[in-house]
């Protein structure tokens, strides 16, 4: 891992058992998708943003929504163009019909962002290994993971090379000049997310081939204190959540009159 996007040590989730942020990224894909209402949807997502921040990475958090508002603004623009060409099919494609799935996005954001940025390869590696799971199932699981940030460095060390050259990427000469664009950042972008890919599945595959003798395994580490306390949240937390789907199933202003 970059010295650029290394954890930062003063961060209280790097005391949290890789586990634990596991099981806290599960319990957030499967309450997001089970839960429909917006109030219990803004618990989640006040919840995991909470969690977010302890990471204590501003650029990246910034950087991360950022591009995530730019993904969702293209999604509601071209939702808004069908509603116009096709109005019988725009007629679900409100804003407020989009609140809950853009929710349900920042949520896994929120979640999975500490997750990839304060963990190693090895650390993750041994956390699926003691949760018993195939070979199959966390070595690609790892490698996903640790994809997240090395890639976001990927694309720090392209922009970056474009600035030396002289070139300006920015919203008005992506949409002017589309083919320079695509030749100068979306095909680097391309070939370094394939060769990062395959780079990090080398080195989880072969420090995970050993996975079942002493050489490839971590030492073991047993749940502390917080980490209890922690799964005792998320279970406070998920069972809010319950609550208001069942008292405020609907919209929550709706709900709340």
């Amino acid at each position: 891992m970059r010295a650029s996007f290394a954890s930062n040590p003063t961060s209280p989730l790097n005391r949290i058992d890789v586990r634990v942020k596991m099981l806290i990224a599960a319990a957030a894909s499967i309450m997001t998708v089970a839960i429909s209402s917006e109030a219990a949807q803004y618990l989640l997502f006040a919840s995991s943003f909470v969690y977010l921040l302890l990471l204590k990475r501003p650029k990246i958090i910034a950087v991360s929504y950022c591009a995530c508002i730019l993904m969702m603004a293209l999604s509601a623009g071209f939702g808004y163009l069908i509603s116009i060409w096709f109005p019988a099919m725009g007629k679900s494609m409100s804003l407020s019909s989009m609140l809950v799935p853009f929710l349900r996005g920042f949520t896994m954001l929120n979640v999975v962002l500490p997750l990839a940025f304060t963990g190693r390869l090895q650390t993750i590696l041994s956390g699926l290994q003691k949760l018993r799971l195939p070979f199959v199932i966390y070595l690609p699981s790892a490698v996903i993971i640790r994809f997240i940030p090395t890639f976001m460095n990927d694309i720090r060390q392209i922009w970056e090379s474009l600035k030396i050259r002289g070139y300006k990427i920015n919203p008005w000469t992506c949409t002017i000049h589309p083919l320079q664009t695509t030749r100068l950042l979306f095909t680097p972008l391309l070939f370094r997310a394939l060769k990062t890919s395959d780079e990090l599945g080398i080195a989880a595959e072969l420090k995970g081939l050993n996975s079942g003798s002493s050489a490839g395994r971590a030492a073991a580490a047993s749940f502390t204190r917080n980490d209890y306390l922690i799964i005792v949240l998320i279970v406070l937390i998920c069972a809010a959540a319950a609550v208001l789907q069942f008292y405020f199933p609907n919209s929550a202003p709706a709900a709340m009159k």
